[in-house]
């Protein structure tokens, strides 16, 4: 399923594909080249800029929490 989404930086739309998931994940702005977070949500989605999400929503820092977690 695709999305239209606003990069925070320049507010270009473009079209992401989100995994089927609630998984947030990076997306690079075709325009301005950014990296960006999106975030799927129950009522549509939430872009936060690189940096500025809380850690549950921030791919990157969840991957670093999960994995120091010693959970499987």
């Amino acid at each position: 399923m695709s999305t239209q989404v606003h990069c925070p930086y320049c507010n270009a739309g473009q079209e992401t594909t989100d995994h089927g998931d609630y998984r947030p994940f990076y997306v690079n702005c075709a325009e301005c080249a950014s990296r960006f977070i999106v975030e799927p949500v129950r009522s549509g989605v939430v872009v936060y800029r690189d940096g500025e999400a809380p850690c549950c929503s921030d791919p990157e820092c969840r991957e670093t929490e999960m994995g120091d977690s010693g959970q499987d």
